[in-house]
């Protein structure tokens, strides 16, 4: 914010900012603190990203014709006018009119908005829509069926383009419709800010007669696995051999699960969550640690603690008999001059 005029390409209007930026020192945190709380942005370490609802408001701007708001120029226009004001060269009445121009253009804008009808560069989906085979459109807000004959007269089936303040691209959309499925998804966030991964699914609901987006948890699964019915695994292709009894270990909900650890005759207890720490945990990944014992080093892992990022191979673990962490083993210090201290110390000793 400190630098927003060196944005700026006129040579008066970026004078204007210098040594200004945008704010004060007084209303900066505040102003970012509100932008984190709306979830306009999100702290990644000590830097500041913007987040998918940043990116929806930038479009609804630039759709309602009233970019000027998302530029730096504007700042440096008032800042300019602000300095010619107290050189004597602009009359204030003049400056407030403009202002009061600009205002009353933004509210008129803002009273014609229709979240259905923001222009915007939006796209068509390949995928048709999972209700009734019509095609699926990209709109300000949603994707949603615009009909078998693509008149608008849809089927009602839309999804949120946003789920937990994360935008779906354009091929996962395609995927999620056509498998009605999808995940591990990384950059999810709760209503209180923290970041999650999950899975998406397509859920039908018979009291809508649609289908409707829902994370999935592995809740399902779960009962499915606690029930004592035997688990059909015959559509999935085996990951490798469990480390625990030698049994198949294959996908079950959000884990990776030996086939003698679910269903009716529960004799192994080894499972691997697909997602550890925020860190999704691809087939392949699982696929080698049972074949050699451990992953690839993996960068994503999130600490509970420190909300830090970290490295680690996950490795099996025999005498604990479980998946855990491991390290990467430290660089040996390089053996340098030794202390002032310790030299003077020596000095004296001699």
């Amino acid at each position: 914010m400190e630098s927003a005029g060196k944005l700026i390409d006129d040579d008066e209007l970026r004078e204007a900012m210098q040594e200004k930026g945008l704010g004060t020192p007084a209303t900066r945190a505040a102003i970012i603190e509100g932008l984190i709380y709306e979830k306009y942005i999100h702290r990644e370490g000590r830097e500041l990203v913007p987040g998918a609802k940043a990116f929806q408001l930038m479009t609804l701007l630039r759709g309602l014709d009233i970019e000027d708001l998302t530029k730096p120029e504007l700042t440096g226009n008032w800042e300019y006018q602000l300095a010619e004001m107290e050189k004597g060269r602009l009359e204030r009445d003049a400056f407030m009119a403009q202002i009061a121009k600009m205002a009353e253009r933004i509210v008129k804008k803002a009273k014609e908005y229709d979240r259905d009808t923001i222009p915007g560069d939006y796209a068509t989906l390949k995928t048709p829509c999972p209700n009734c085979g019509g095609v699926v459109k990209e709109n300000y807000r949603r994707f949603a069926c615009n009909g078998p004959k693509d008149d608008g007269h849809g089927c009602g089936f839309s999804i949120s383009k946003i789920p937990g303040s994360r935008a779906f691209e354009l091929d996962e959309v395609e995927r999620f419709l056509a498998d009605k499925k999808i995940g591990p998804l990384e950059g999810f966030r709760s209503k209180a800010g923290w970041p999650f991964t999950a899975e998406l699914k397509l859920a039908y609901d018979d009291e809508i007669k649609n289908w409707k987006l829902e994370f999935d948890f592995g809740e399902d699964a779960k009962k499915e696995g606690e029930s004592g019915e035997p688990v059909d695994f015959s559509d999935q292709q085996s990951l490798g051999s469990c480390p625990k009894d030698q049994g198949h270990v294959y996908e079950h909900g959000t884990s990776y699960v030996c086939e003698h650890a679910v269903g009716a005759n529960v004799t192994c207890d080894f499972k691997s969550g697909k997602i550890i720490l925020q860190q999704p945990v691809a087939r392949e990944q699982m696929t080698k640690l049972l074949a050699t014992g451990k992953t690839d080093l993996l960068d994503g892992f999130v600490s509970n603690k420190t909300r830090r990022k970290f490295k680690a191979y996950l490795a099996y673990d025999k005498k604990e008999g479980k998946v855990s962490f491991e390290f990467e083993p430290r660089a040996a210090k390089v053996a340098g001059k030794a202390p002032a201290a310790k030299k003077a110390a020596a000095k004296k000793a001699a």
